[in-house]
């Protein structure tokens, strides 16, 4: 026997006011448990991907108006790597006459490189002189690092061999007592840049 046929079977007319009340309160209790956990959270799930969709659709429209930005970007960045090839060309036709390239910031590139592998740390490092040797600069930098005496002499062995001719003439060390265990090393350094 289904709630339909037990509805039609019952006989309001015959119930009394209190039956009557009980019957509505009953039903009621139990509409409101039915609204109360099966529907809100019905409601509350969908107000939920009603919110997830907005954000979606704006992050959506975020990406769409950044496309052209990217492409123009991508662009850019295509346009400075064929820059980059020729400069290339250009720069190892000079590599030949000054062995690792004729470029300063590769070479200041590698020193800095050599120096963080053996925990050497640049205090600074400016000019100190550039002459005209006709086809190429002479330049002649001075250095001051700190570093343990050991690194400072592993380092100086992987200036030596650098593929680019790097001179040490001269050398200073300095020891200090708020600096210990490290010491204080000034070096004056030449080296040699082709004209491009």
């Amino acid at each position: 026997m289904g709630l339909t046929d037990l509805l039609k079977r019952l006989d309001f007319g015959k119930l009394s006011t209190r039956e009557r009340v009980l019957f509505i309160l009953t039903a009621s209790a139990v509409l409101f448990g039915y609204l109360t956990y099966f529907m809100m959270p019905m409601i509350r799930h969908a107000g939920d991907l009603s919110a997830q969709k907005v954000t979606l659709k704006a992050e959506t429209d975020r990406g769409m108006a950044q496309i052209p930005l990217l492409r123009k970007r991508a662009e850019e960045l295509h346009q400075t790597a064929q820059a980059r090839e020729v400069s290339a060309e250009i720069s190892g036709k000079a590599g030949d006459l000054f062995p690792g390239g004729s470029r300063l910031s590769t070479l200041l590139e590698e020193m800095t490189r050599l120096a963080r592998l053996r925990q050497i740390e640049f205090v600074s490092i400016h000019p100190d002189a550039i002459e005209d040797k006709g086809t190429y600069f002479q330049l002649t930098f001075q250095i001051d690092l700190q570093s343990r005496f050991r690194e400072l002499g592993d380092y100086l062995l992987m200036l030596e061999n650098l593929p680019r001719a790097v001179v040490v003439k001269e050398l200073k060390v300095e020891a200090r007592a708020d600096l210990n265990p490290s010491i204080l090393a000034h070096l004056k350094t030449v080296t040699y840049l082709g004209k491009e």
